[in-house]
This record gives C-alpha cells, structure tokens and sequence, in this order.
C-alpha cells in the first residue's frame, strides 16, 4: 500500500546527493581547462593561462579606453563617430574569448550602447549635440 520507510534508504540518498557534488567539481575543472569560464580568486591557474587571461582583460580594458573616448568625443563637440564602439566590440569579443568572460561581456555591452550613441548623435538626435554628417555650407557654391 503505502512506501515504508527504511533507515539505510537516508543513507544512500546521501551518497547520492555527494556523488553530484563531485560531478559539480570536476564539470567547474573541465570549465576551467577548456577556457570557458573565469577564474575566481582562490582557484589555481597554470601559467599559460594567467597570461591569457591577463592579455583578455587588457584588451577589455582598452575596449573600455575606446568607449569612454568615443563618448567623450562626442560629447565635447569632437565630431560623432560609431569607430570607438567598433573597436570596443572586436576588443571584447577578443577578452571574451581570451578567457575573461565577464569583462568581455560588459565591454561588449558598453561599446553596442556607445556605438548607439555616437550613431544618434551623428544624426542630430540627441539634443545639445549637432548633427555632423548633415552640415551643409554656409554659401552654396554654384548660387552665386
């Protein structure tokens, strides 16, 4: 009728229970090995990889120097241009695949929104900023 309990059943829903534990571990060292994920602080990474990983966080940082730049440069009547978002993408993109998964990803979030500003500020709709693809000179050339 009903399920009886038996106290040797706790014990091998337990060896359960640790036996995905340690399919956990050895899937977050699989992780690691193949590059797909960043390093948290207390995890040991062979030196190949740190260098990796230090050449992917450069390359966001830089992608991140090229937003900043390229918002600044828009803003302070520099000219508008989608270059620096760009260039923050493919840097990004090369973070990410260096093995600096959270940083690439921000910076390639930052730079698509960036590369979106420069665009409408380019065409004259953000307000305060003129459009610089639409001047147009002061005298015609062939009115006079």
């Amino acid at each position: 009728m009903g399920r009886e309990h038996k106290p040797h059943q706790d014990a091998r829903d337990l060896r359960k229970v640790s036996s995905l534990s340690d399919r956990e571990t050895d899937r977050s060292d699989s992780r690691l090995e193949s590059g797909t994920g960043d390093v948290s602080p207390g995890e040991h990474v062979d030196r190949p990889d740190q260098a990796k990983l230090l050449v992917g966080r450069i390359c966001c940082i830089a992608g991140v120097l090229f937003v900043v730049g390229g918002v600044i440069g828009a803003v302070g009547g520099g000219g508008a241009s989608i270059s620096a978002g760009a260039v923050g993408v493919v840097l990004g993109i090369l973070g990410y695949f260096l093995g600096s998964n959270r940083f690439g990803t921000i910076t390639v979030v930052l730079s698509i929104i960036a590369l979106f500003f420069g665009l409408a500020a380019s065409q004259g709709y953000i307000p305060g900023i003129d459009a610089t693809d639409r001047s147009l000179p002061d005298v015609e050339p062939r009115g006079q």
